[in-house]
């Protein structure tokens, strides 16, 4: 039987045994467990535990602590990705992607050439379902921390969030002299917190790129003579910065 991993907020598992909640009541019953079957619980924090399914569909489902794990699944570094949203399920694939290689928080941003325009209602809606698929991505992969999905900004409110930051890497076709891997490399300490920044369909505007060329932790580089699409480039920039700095390989 393959592990069956949730996640349930720090002040449920202070009890024992755990009332589960209706999501993970819902996944228990997909996937077909017995009372007495293992599960593994984690608070998203980074503190895991080995459990034991117990208690009926008429009691309440419960799961009794066994022994907390010490796990070392998490990088060291800190990386908070800023995407631009992109259309269709493009979104929920990076999403995805960029959870299974170890990124800590997300960003959605709506640029200039975003094409999907986001009306403030629908925000908190889009952010749900990101943070469900965050969390589906992070327990298939046993991560004990489960990466925010924040609520997507507009690009009129990065420079002040960014200008802060120690290390800002913007993939960017325009740039010519400086690729990414040479930036990484030219890095004699490694920070402990970097964020990525990568653009919609159509690339950042000129007026955005400007912008940003303004805040002096951003650092444009090139991905190469290709042009990679706005699902792609993320998730490429994030498993060089792993490789090199986490613990990818």
């Amino acid at each position: 039987m393959s592990e069956t991993w949730l996640f349930l907020s720090p002040l449920e598992l202070q009890n024992n045994p755990v009332c589960l909640d209706r999501e993970a009541v819902r996944h228990i019953r997909a996937l077909r467990l017995r009372e007495g079957d293992p599960l593994f619980l984690s608070d998203g924090r980074g503190r895991t535990w080995r459990a034991r399914l117990e208690g009926t569909a008429a009691q309440g489902v419960r799961a009794f602590l066994l022994e907390e794990l010490v796990r070392h699944n998490e990088p060291p570094l800190h990386v908070t990705l800023l995407a631009a949203i992109t259309k269709g399920e493009k979104m929920d694939q990076m999403v995805r992607g960029a959870v299974e290689l170890g990124v800590k928080e997300i960003i959605p941003v709506l640029t200039s050439r975003t094409v999907v325009q986001l009306p403030p209602a629908k925000r908190e809606e889009k952010t749900a379902r990101w943070q469900k698929i965050a969390m589906a991505a992070a327990s298939v992969c046993r991560r004990s921390y489960l990466p925010r999905i924040h609520h997507p900004l507009d690009f009129s409110e990065l420079p002040a969030l960014l200008a802060a930051k120690e290390l800002v890497i913007v993939p960017w076709e325009g740039e010519r002299e400086r690729g990414l891997l040479a930036l990484l490399k030219s890095i004699a300490v490694p920070p402990r917190e970097v964020f990525i920044f990568t653009g919609p369909e159509g690339g950042f505007s000129g007026a955005e790129m400007a912008k940003l060329n303004e805040l002096t932790p951003v650092s444009p580089v090139s991905l190469g003579p290709r042009i990679l699409s706005a699902q792609t480039a993320p998730l490429t920039v994030l498993s060089v910065i792993m490789a090199l700095w986490g613990d990818l390989g």
